[in-house]
């Protein structure tokens, strides 16, 4: 856990949904196509919309978050990742 990255949801006065997916895009990106070892935390005062806790939910039973990624951002993954 030494050599982990933290990461933790970083609340400003406007946070919303699209603010959040784009939080977790990013960790999906530097965990899955950069191979970083990260550790993500999130507490309950950080929930300020329970769709929050529905994209937590998915990441952790499907391993995505429904229409996260664009088209782009898929080619971009494919073009990374090793063949």
């Amino acid at each position: 856990m030494y050599e982990f990255q933290f990461k933790q949801i970083e609340i400003k006065k406007d946070y919303k949904q699209k603010d959040f997916n784009e939080f977790i895009k990013e960790l999906m990106f530097a965990a899955g196509v950069m191979g970083k070892d990260i550790a993500f935390t999130m507490t309950d005062s950080h929930i300020l919309d329970e769709s929050f806790l529905e994209d937590i939910n998915n990441v952790l039973n499907t391993g995505e978050v429904p229409n996260l990624m664009q088209a782009e951002d898929k080619d971009y993954i494919n073009q990374e990742l090793p063949n």
